[in-house]
């Protein structure tokens, strides 16, 4: 950002961001200031699922993983780490959903449904709710809008400890973090996550809360507006 200051200042989306500006050569210089992007969190909330789940043929017993990305085979994603894992999965009552845009493959006996690319922000916070788990193997990220969607819908999520999602993903608040690239750890963060139902209902009930309290477009204004005041 360029006000007439005559100095530049940089707005970092998350910490991890702000940590690269100021070890580069070139921006070490210029003030940094994090404000995360925010969501509408009205659009994205807990919704009914029940038809959703009989229309899916989804057995009432299992258990729901989803898998987001608008490239679903973009590498830097992450899916063929998430195929990986769920393929020593000790649970078997698993379903897993996936949206984007290519059916990416998963070799796995586990049931495998994609529903393609979604472009209705209801129809994806209704997935977003059906899931037990929101699952986000990227290898490389920033401050991923579906962490918060899921968060904002009530679904704790699993993923990798890198870029901007740890400052989202909380673990034994929130959900779950692995070592970028291990599928072991991802695979047993999984494991756990589905292990006990009432964890994953506290934790989707802290991940709203979380959404509410720090990543909403109403706090993502406030805290430019108040830069702005400060900076004129």
């Amino acid at each position: 950002d360029v006000l007439n200051t005559g100095r530049l200042h940089i707005v970092a989306l998350c910490e991890w961001m702000a940590e690269e500006v100021k070890s580069s050569a070139l921006l070490s210089e210029a003030p940094v200031h994090v404000i995360p992007n925010g969501l509408d969190h009205h659009k994205f909330r807990p919704r009914e699922t029940k038809g959703i789940r009989s229309a899916l043929e989804i057995p009432s017993d299992d258990r729901v993983i989803l898998f987001v990305a608008q490239a679903t085979r973009n590498r830097r994603k992450g899916f063929d780490l998430l195929a990986t894992a769920l393929s020593g999965l000790k649970q078997d009552d698993v379903t897993l959903l996936s949206i984007g845009g290519e059916e990416p493959e998963l070799e796995t006996s586990l049931s495998h449904i994609h529903l393609g690319t979604i472009e209705s922000d209801l129809l994806l916070s209704a997935f977003y709710s059906l899931a037990d788990l929101f699952v986000i193997p990227s290898r490389q990220d920033n401050l991923p809008n579906t962490v918060l969607e899921s968060m904002a819908c009530g679904t704790p999520v699993v993923g990798f400890d890198t870029g901007g999602i740890p400052e989202m993903i909380r673990p034994g608040e929130t959900g779950w973090l692995a070592e970028v690239g291990d599928v072991r750890a991802l695979r047993a963060a999984i494991g756990k996550a589905l292990e006990d139902e009432s964890i994953l209902s506290r934790m989707g009930s802290r991940c709203r809360e979380v959404v509410e309290e720090r990543y909403t477009l109403k706090r993502q204004a406030r805290e430019y507006q108040a830069l702005y005041r400060d900076l004129l």
